[in-house]
Order: structure tokens, then sequence, then C-alpha cells
């Protein structure tokens, strides 16, 4: 199997920019496209979470993606999250076709009410979009103490199956987070397919050339060309479309959503699928117990001879956390045709900018 290709950090191409003054032009460009300002602080946070956590490919650089889509009606900048069914442990939720961070984080902080009250939360969100990075949501959850899960559906069918070259399944994304005492949290989050489409498109800003064994053209041909790629393998093969094929099935038809392969139209016109679980340890077990059995399991994978000694054993989340103390300390680095991006629409806008 192809190995996956590692973000790219190339200071000649970017433009590192403070948090704090990169919040407030993305919200008033966000305002400015008819959001509400609450709403607009919301998926604001979202995004720089995003890039502060090291997936800049789901952050600040989909910007104007969302404009474009608010302005093609593909998003309702003004859509209301409803209720549908609400009980004990669990949330079914209509996304009104609002920003997907927007319904995402809804359905996270439903997932941690429950879960704190009954030990579980469970939220299904249909009628969505797409909700940036899904890792940012776990987060959320374990920022109070819970283990969280996020699945996610956006798209047609774009990842291979076992014994074909066409789309099968969606390229969902799988995260999850658990709290650790003292310590960042165990983050995972990944594409069911080789590599996100999100992240091949931020790679093509920083002109790396993509290999051509894990992408295929319309004529089931492998291509390196993204712009003539319509569906890839998935990762690890059957482990990849088995994970997929779950995730489809939980942020999809669970949520009142169509499969990827019965979805036809184009991405932003079709609408995204959420599903979201938090687990209370404490309601399970003693959480104390719990903590000390991850602390030393993670004490000794550490601690495990590393391949190359300058290369240590890491623990998922890892990275994030180091890219979030780089990113705080240094501002957050943005490709340069990300940072022309937004100043064109600052500028489109009337909104003065201090960078």
């Amino acid at each position: 199997m192809p190995a996956p290709i590692p973000f790219p950090a190339d200071p000649a191409q970017e433009i590192r920019i403070p948090v704090e003054e990169l919040r407030p032009v993305i919200e008033k460009i966000l305002v400015k496209n008819s959001m509400f300002q609450f709403d607009a602080k919301v998926v604001a946070e979202r995004m720089l979470e995003a890039d502060l956590y090291g997936v800049p490919s789901h952050g600040v650089s989909q910007l104007a993606r969302y404009i474009r889509a608010m302005d093609m009606g593909d998003i309702d900048p003004r859509g209301r999250v409803l209720t549908l069914t609400d009980a004990a442990c669990f949330t079914v939720f209509d996304g009104s076709r609002t920003v997907g961070a927007l319904a995402a984080s809804k359905g996270a902080e439903a997932v941690i009410a429950k879960a704190q009250e009954q030990g579980v939360g469970v939220a299904a969100i249909g009628d969505s979009q797409t909700l940036g990075a899904a890792e940012v949501y776990v987060r959320l959850i374990a920022k109070s103490g819970l283990i969280g899960i996020c699945m996610s559906s956006t798209g047609g069918a774009t990842v291979a199956a076992p014994g074909t070259r066409k789309g099968a399944v969606g390229n969902c994304a799988l995260a999850y987070a658990v709290p650790v005492r003292d310590r960042h949290p165990i983050v995972f989050d990944t594409a069911c397919g080789q590599e996100s489409w999100g992240k091949l498109r931020h790679l093509s800003r920083y002109g790396i050339k993509l290999p051509s064994d894990f992408m295929f053209n319309e004529y089931g041909q492998f291509t390196g060309d993204l712009c003539q790629a319509v569906c890839m393998i998935p990762s690890g093969g059957a482990l990849g479309f088995g994970l997929s094929m779950l995730c489809s099935i939980l942020a999809g038809p669970l949520c009142g959503g169509w499969m990827p392969i019965r979805k036809q139209r184009r991405v932003d016109a079709e609408d995204s699928q959420h599903f979201f679980l938090a687990l209370d340890p404490s309601k399970f077990c003693n959480v104390d117990k719990f903590q000390d059995e991850l602390t030393n399991t993670i004490d000794q994978i550490r601690a495990l001879p590393p391949e190359d000694p300058d290369t240590p054993v890491r623990i998922p989340g890892d990275r994030g956390a180091a890219w979030y103390e780089d990113a705080m300390a240094n501002g957050v680095p943005l490709h340069s045709t990300v940072v022309e991006e937004i100043r064109e629409l600052a500028e489109k806008k009337k909104i003065p900018l201090t960078w």
C-alpha cells in the first residue's frame, strides 16, 4: 500500500498570522455574508482549531469555498439547526444546510450533555454540510472528560471497493479522542480513503507532485492528476473500505441521508451527515483506575525502542499538540495563496486588515 503523504511545511511559501488577529477577520467575513454574529464566531473557532492542531487542509483554507457555496445557495448562512428527536441518550438533528461546523458543534454539545447525565450520548445530524476537521469536535468532547467519536460523510462515492476501480463508498472522516489525566488527549483523525481530498488540494498549493499509485480517473486508470481523479483506493485496502462502509451507514441513512454511491450531485450541492458518540468513563468504571491504565500504557509505549533514534515513538495526538504550541507561539502558518484569498474576501467586503 502507498505510504501516507505528510502535511508540508515550507516557511518560504507560508505567512504566519497570530490567531487573535486572524479570528476577527474570519468572523467579519462570515457576518458580511449574512451569518449571525454568534454563528460566525462558532464557525471561525472551529476553522481556526483545525489550523492550530495541524489540519490546515480543513481550516481557514476552506473559507473561500464556504463563501462560494453560500453565494450559490448550497449553504444557508442563516439556517437553524432543528431538533427532530430528543430522547434520554440520543438526539436527531436537521442541519438545515447551514455551515457544517455550526451543526456539528451543536451535535458535540448535545452528546456531551447526554453522556454527562446518562453515561452515553449519541447525535445523528442530517441535511448538513461539510464540518471541516472531524478531530476538533472530538477534542471538544474530550475537554469535558468524555471519550468522543465522530463520523462524517460528505459527497459521493469517491473510494473504491476491493476488486473494482470505481467509487463505491465515501471518503468518510473518522475521529476519536480520549481524555488523559494531566496530559493532552489521545486523538486520532483519518479519512477512510488513502488520503482526504481536502489534503490533496492543500498539497497542490505547495506544488507537490502527487504519486500516481492510489487515485483513478473516470476510465479506471491510475492518475497523479487531481483534476482527473474521481476516486481512490481505500486506506489499508479492505480495512479502509469496511470502515468507510460503517461511517457511510451511521453518517448516512441513520441520519436520514443517502449512502454515498446513491448521491449524484456535486459535493457542495449534496448534503452531508454527521454522527457523534460520547462516553463518560466515570459511569462505566473507576475513573482513576481507568486513567492510571491509560497513563501507564502510554508511558510503556513511549519507552519502546524506536526504529530511528531521532524519531521517538508517537502516540495519536502528539503531532497535533506540538503543532498547537508552535502555532500559538509563532502564529498560524497559512499558505500564501490562502492569505491572498482571505485578503480578497476582506477587500471585497470592505473589512480592514492589520496584516
